[in-house]
């Protein structure tokens, strides 16, 4: 019996032991698959697998805390794919698993991520809702960061539907919330963030003093910070809007003209550049102060960056002070041009405030149709009101059910409608803008960098193969010229030598005249040395180095293209006149010419034709391509960079095209 007994406490202890540690194993593997989807090195397909995996032996495992980490990994995979669909379907199953075993920081977060979902899909009352969960739970848990992301989002929410008090009271939430945590470089970023948003809000209601006080906190709590600049360029924009729908013209045009004195704004950042410029046109207008020749020019300036950045908002907000300022120098006609494209793009994206603006000076040009337009100005109007008390509505129901109410009437009677949807568009689009524009620009001089290198390293090979050549003809010239004194000039001599040697001692008539003959056939050797001797001294291939640079050129390239090819070359052209620079800068218009047409021009013949006429070389490049109408389509990169280098060398451009008749560039360059 006492043998039973120490057998079942044996096979116990083995059985829980073998148990324990079959659960390692199953636990290891979870972990495993969960690290796996995490690889950021693998595709987003292979990821999502490896994290389903996870949650599928979560859930063998039997343990929910387990279950839930294994879904926020695949929830991450998701965040980053940006498909919100099977975002919120899988932070739908976290939530009821973290309902159940009360796991109020998943809760949370998976509620901070369903907003975010419905916000990229925006769905801004639902998204809002979860926010507003969320907020209340962070709020509890005391988890500061996330509890100020939250109330960010829910501000810009409310800031976007025009619920402008609900917007103030979480923008104060936060700063306040904010205001206790440390003096670092991200905190002080967000703050930036909330005066500045508080700044709109301000503007929005038409509180110019409040607003302008909000811009200056913003600026000051980044005066510090290293990477700041186009922060601090953003409120101070800003701050010139302020003044500028304040009424005080001369402010605006100081701020604007302060921005403008950075020589380095129109390289870095030229859709900021336009977009002062056109603001900074649009006060001398107001001011009643201005030269029409230099406020019109400002105007075109602004709105040819625009138009080549293709930034249809920098052009809808050019287009409409431009038109304002046409219309009262009595342009009509361009007047009409311009209001007609901002409606257009100011429909098109519904930018409400810009619809509105422009729908009166429609209304103001166009007399006979002026009560049409007023008429889609007020039903417009009369639609965002109802739209707006709606949302604001429903934000009020969620801020009661979440117990996140505030009211302050004050602000309420100073709203102006369309006044704010002017400022809060345009301020929303210029920090979009500035975002964008900056990760472009970075992605632009890396492309830049590398195709320069990709450039140097082709005009290396090229100089390298032509040097090549160079010492291979040389040394057929040498040998050919050996020759030639072996088998020629040296047998001659020696024939002539014994034939003198011969006639020597004799003086008859008949030796002297063969002496004479002799010493011809002497003086014929000596031209035949001097001969051998020029040439030796002349580099036979020094005038066509630089000829042959051109014709490998433009064979690799078409070759590369799929291109055939025509080269005509005048061979008296005096190379070794021009400077090193000149002959780059012709190489490089060459290598810039084949590539434009290789990518726009769908060719399939190309003559390339170099002459000289007096102290000019001519370069024409001739295709048999699609064309363009030149008078309608914008100048590419590519031929701004050709006109670029033309200039550098003090040469003259002339572009022949014609739609199905290909494209004829003219290119003269002085010697």
């Amino acid at each position: 019996m006492k043998q039973l007994f120490i057998l079942i406490c044996i096979f116990s202890f083995y059985f829980s032991f073998a148990q324990k540690e079959k659960s390692n194993i199953e636990l290891d593997s979870i972990y495993a698959y969960r690290e796996y989807s995490k690889n950021t090195n693998s595709s987003f397909n292979k990821r999502i697998v490896y994290a389903k995996k996870a949650i599928e032996r979560s859930k063998n495992y039997g343990e929910d805390s387990t279950i839930i980490k294994s879904q926020k990994a695949l929830s991450s995979i998701y965040l980053n794919q940006l498909n919100t669909e099977k975002l919120k379907s899988v932070n739908f199953e976290i939530i009821k698993i973290a309902s159940k075993i009360k796991d109020s920081a998943a809760l949370a977060n998976a509620n901070f991520i369903l907003g975010y979902a419905y916000d990229e899909e925006s769905k801004q009352d639902s998204a809002y809702f979860y926010y507003s969960k969320a907020v209340k739970q962070y709020e509890a848990l005391g988890d500061t960061k996330d509890y100020i992301n939250v109330l960010s989002n829910m501000s810009y929410i409310q800031q976007s539907e025009r619920d402008y008090i609900g917007a103030e009271i979480n923008t104060v939430r936060a700063l306040k919330t904010l205001e206790k945590l440390p003096n670092n470089e991200e905190n002080n970023f967000a703050k930036w963030d909330k005066y500045n948003l508080l700044g709109i809000i301000s503007g929005e209601l038409k509180n110019f003093d409040k607003a302008l006080e909000y811009y200056n906190l913003s600026i000051s709590v980044l005066e510090d910070e290293p990477n700041a600049y186009y922060y601090i360029l953003y409120s101070k924009n800003n701050i010139g809007s302020i003044y500028r729908r304040k009424g005080d013209y001369p402010s605006a045009i100081k701020i604007f003209n302060t921005l403008l004195e950075d020589d380095s704004l129109y390289a870095n950042d030229p859709e900021s550049y336009a977009n002062i410029k056109a603001n900074l046109a649009y006060s001398k207008f107001l001011n009643n102060d201005f030269v029409s020749e230099e406020i019109g020019e400002m105007f075109s300036e602004a709105f040819k960056i625009s138009s080549v950045m293709e930034d249809e908002i920098g052009i809808m907000g050019t287009s409409t002070y431009y038109a304002e300022f046409l219309k009262e120098i009595d342009q009509v006609d361009s007047a009409k041009k311009y209001v007609n494209l901002a409606y257009k793009i100011a429909k098109n994206t519904k930018t409400n405030s810009f619809v509105f603006k422009t729908l009166i000076t429609k209304s103001e040009l166009e007399k006979d149709s002026s009560d049409i337009f007023l008429n889609k100005y007020i039903k417009l109007n009369d639609s965002l009101i109802t739209a707006e008390r709606s949302m604001r509505n429903k934000f009020a129901r969620i801020d009661y059910e979440t117990d996140v109410i505030i009211q302050e009437k004050e602000a309420i009677s100073k709203q102006n409608l369309w006044l704010v949807i002017t400022s809060i568009v345009l301020l929303l689009s210029i920090l979009l803008l500035y975002i964008i524009k900056t990760q472009r620009e970075k992605n632009k001089e890396l492309e830049l960098a590398q195709q320069q290198q990709e450039a140097n390293e082709e005009i290396y090979n090229l100089m390298l193969s032509q040097q090549d050549k160079m010492d291979e003809a040389r040394a057929v010239e040498k040998k050919r010229i050996s020759q030639e004194i072996h088998d020629g000039i040296l047998g001659r001599l020696f024939g002539t030598r014994l034939s003198l040697d011969s006639l020597n001692m004799v003086n008859t008539k008949e030796a002297i005249i063969s002496r004479e003959n002799y010493i011809k056939d002497l003086m014929e050797i000596e031209k035949d040395i001097r001969k051998v001797s020029h040439d030796l001294n002349t580099d036979f291939i020094s005038h066509a180095s630089f000829s042959d640079m051109i014709n490998t050129l433009v064979e690799t390239q078409c070759t590369a293209y799929g291109l055939d090819y025509k080269t005509k070359m005048n061979h008296d052209i005096k190379w070794e006149n021009l400077t090193n620079k000149t002959k780059i800068h012709i190489y490089r218009i060459i290598q810039e010419s084949l590539q434009n047409i290789y990518k726009h021009a769908k060719a399939k013949l190309v003559n390339i034709i170099v002459q000289q006429e007096d102290n000019l070389i001519s370069l024409s490049i001739i295709d048999d391509g699609v064309g363009y109408d030149s008078s309608k389509q914008k100048e590419g990169i590519g031929l701004k960079n050709i006109k670029s280098r033309v200039s550098a060398i003090g040469g003259k451009q002339k572009i022949n095209t014609q739609i199905n008749k290909g494209t004829t560039i003219n290119i003269e360059i002085p010697i």
